[in-house]
């Protein structure tokens, strides 16, 4: 290798080094930018999706042994879209947070009349806190 290519080399090199370090900082900074609003709202929409996931297993489960006592729900579609919306920000959340604070509601009241069902009983407590910040961010 020439002197010449190898300082054509060096200099390259560095200049990489140096926007690479730069785009690190920029990054960092750039995600300090744009925190999470509904941080709360995410989780426990989460926490709702999966107890009601294992809340509808069950009923699913209760309705191939031909027990129609227990009917399926809208939460978990419901939750899983208002987690969507609240992780990337939307501005339609507190819209759709009323919305999916009646689902929960709803939800919550169905699975309280099976307060044996281990379940049911999770996926209340789930729809109740999850309500509860729905309606905080809605209001």
């Amino acid at each position: 290798m020439e002197r010449r290519e190898f300082i054509a080399a060096a200099a390259g090199a560095a200049v990489l080094a140096t926007a690479g370090e730069a785009f690190a900082q920029a990054e960092g900074h750039m995600h300090d930018m744009h925190p999470p609003k509904f941080k709360a709202l995410q989780d426990a929409c989460g926490h709702c999706v999966a107890t009601a996931n294992d809340c509808l297993r069950h009923c699913i489960g209760m309705l191939a042994m031909k027990d129609f006592s227990m009917t399926g729900y809208q939460v978990v579609a419901a939750c899983g879209a208002l987690q969507a919306l609240a992780a990337v920000n939307s501005p339609q959340v507190p819209a759709f947070a009323r919305a999916t604070a009646e689902i929960c509601a709803a939800c919550q009241k169905e699975c309280e009349k099976y307060p044996d069902v281990a379940e049911c009983k999770a996926c209340a407590a789930s729809c109740k806190a999850c309500g509860e910040e729905c309606r905080k961010i809605g209001a």
